[in-house]
């Protein structure tokens, strides 16, 4: 145990100073990782690298999946063991990967994770942009449907990285960075912020941080998702509304009107094209770009 212990502390350890990911990333992974090496002490009573195979990684996907997890959740904890024996192989603490032979899960394309354009005006509408609040909240909400980003990067933003000339900003993740545009809506709202926040905080106010709390500094993700779902109520809105799921409604959205599979992978950072390809498919049912305006 104390083997694996240590394995697993030098993975972190180079997940945070040697990959640079973010802390919700690694909080992620840990959680995923702490759940196997349990599974192989209690279920398996294993405590070497040695005896892993890819029959011990298929039990555990499937103990798992008796918990009723969804499949994304699933391919996730996959996507951590795939990460961490490619870890292992580099240090040599391995001479194979256990993981290479287990498939990911497939989603069904029927049951796609996006809303609609007419669900994104209900939750403009709902948003009071009386108050300086209310047009952070607007902010947010056209940063995520005209970028694309994830949480972790908008709440990360500073005010300097935003170009407003190009209407274009650069998104640092990790040892890469990319550049990503956004809509006039975000120009507009943007300029709107900055003026109400510096108005409301003065000598708090800081251009370090673009998205700040009523105490002024960084709004947390478990805030912006509460935010989120209070517009959700609000707009009567019946299906999930998350930051990931205006991630993907971007990719649909993107697809619909004609932007590259390349393009799209480059400006969403993604290293393969899977989750692309599926919403590919999606999009040349009639009735889903039928939502989509051209």
């Amino acid at each position: 145990m104390v083997n694996l212990e240590n394995d697993l502390k030098e993975f972190l350890y180079y997940l945070e100073f040697g990959d640079q990911r973010s802390l919700n990333s690694i909080n992620s992974i840990k959680s995923d990782m702490r759940q196997f090496i349990d599974f192989l002490i209690k279920v398996e009573s294993i405590e070497s690298l040695k005896d892993i195979n890819r029959f011990t990684v298929k039990r555990f996907i499937g103990m798992e999946y008796n918990k009723k997890l969804s499949k994304r959740s699933l391919n996730r904890k996959l996507s951590t063991l795939r990460l961490f024996f490619k870890f292992l192989l580099k240090k040599d603490k391995v001479i194979t990967d256990p993981t290479k032979l287990v498939e990911f899960l497939n989603f069904n394309v029927e049951e796609p994770n996006f809303i609609t354009l007419e669900d994104i005006n209900r939750i403009r509408e709902a948003i009071d942009l009386n108050s300086t609040n209310g047009i952070r909240d607007r902010l947010m909400i056209e940063m995520l449907y005209s970028t694309g980003i994830t949480s972790q990067e908008l709440l990360a933003l500073g005010e300097g990285v935003f170009d407003l000339d190009s209407r274009k900003l650069q998104i640092a993740a990790g040892k890469n960075s990319r550049v990503v545009f956004f809509s006039e809506r975000v120009v507009k709202y943007f300029k709107e912020y900055i003026k109400r926040k510096k108005e409301k905080y003065k000598e708090k106010y800081s251009g370090d941080i673009l998205f700040v709390n009523g105490s002024g500094t960084r709004l947390s993700d478990r805030s912006l998702r509460r935010i989120i779902e209070r517009y959700r109520v609000k707009a009567a809105i019946t299906k999930e509304v998350t930051p990931y799921i205006f991630r993907h409604t971007f990719i649909l959205h993107m697809i619909v009107k004609g932007m590259s599979t390349e393009y799209l992978q480059e400006i969403l950072g993604y290293t393969n094209d899977e989750i692309i390809k599926k919403y590919k498919a999606l999009s040349k049912r009639k009735e889903i770009s039928a939502y989509i305006v051209k």
